[in-house]
C-alpha cells in the first residue's frame, strides 16, 4: 500500500473514530441523564456503583437496577483517577467516595509518583453509559436486574 492510500486509511479511521467514540461514551445525554445513582460499595475487596437505568421497554417505561465493578471503568495514573479499561484504580486508591451533585463523580485518595497520596476526583458521567437498563464502560455492562439483591 502506497503513502498516499495509508495517509487516506488514517484519515479516515480517525474521522470514525471522532463520530463514534462520543456516542460510547457519552450514553446520549450523558450518564446521568439516563440513570440514577443508588447506592455503592467502597471496600477494599469491593468496588462496585448500583444504579436504576432506563430500559428500552417503553411501553412501561421502565428502569432497571444495574451494579458495575468500577475497576473495569478506571485507573491511577500518577495519583490521579483516569478513565482506564480494566484499570483497576482500587489498587492504589483509597477512601473512594461519590460526590454527586449535577453529575456524579468518584473522588478518591491515590498513591502518587511521589509515594504519597493526592485527592483525586473522576466525572462518571463521561465515563458510564446506560445500555439497555445496565450500566456499563467500554464493553463491560453490569448485572440487570428489577432491584438490588437485599445483600447488596
Amino acid at each position: 500500500m502506497g503513502t498516499f492510500s495509508t495517509y487516506r486509511v488514517l484519515t479516515a479511521t480517525v474521522l470514525l473514530l471522532g463520530l463514534v467514540f462520543p456516542l460510547l461514551t457519552s450514553g446520549e445525554g450523558g450518564f446521568t441523564h439516563d440513570c440514577a445513582y443508588a447506592g455503592a460499595n467502597l471496600t477494599d475487596k469491593h468496588h462496585w456503583i448500583g444504579v436504576y437505568c432506563l430500559n428500552d421497554d417503553v411501553d412501561i417505561y421502565g428502569f432497571n437496577y444495574s451494579m458495575l465493578d468500577l475497576d473495569h471503568c478506571a485507573g491511577n495514573n500518577a495519583g490521579q483517577l483516569v478513565v482506564y479499561e480494566n484499570g483497576n484504580y482500587s489498587g492504589s486508591c483509597e477512601n473512594c467516595t461519590f460526590i454527586h451533585d449535577k453529575t456524579l463523580h468518584l473522588s478518591c485518595l491515590c498513591w502518587d509518583m511521589n509515594g504519597g497520596h493526592t485527592n483525586s476526583t473522576l466525572d462518571l458521567n463521561t465515563t458510564l453509559y446506560d445500555s439497555n437498563g445496565a450500566v456499563g464502560c467500554y464493553s463491560v455492562l453490569g448485572n440487570k436486574t428489577w432491584e438490588p439483591a437485599p445483600d447488596s
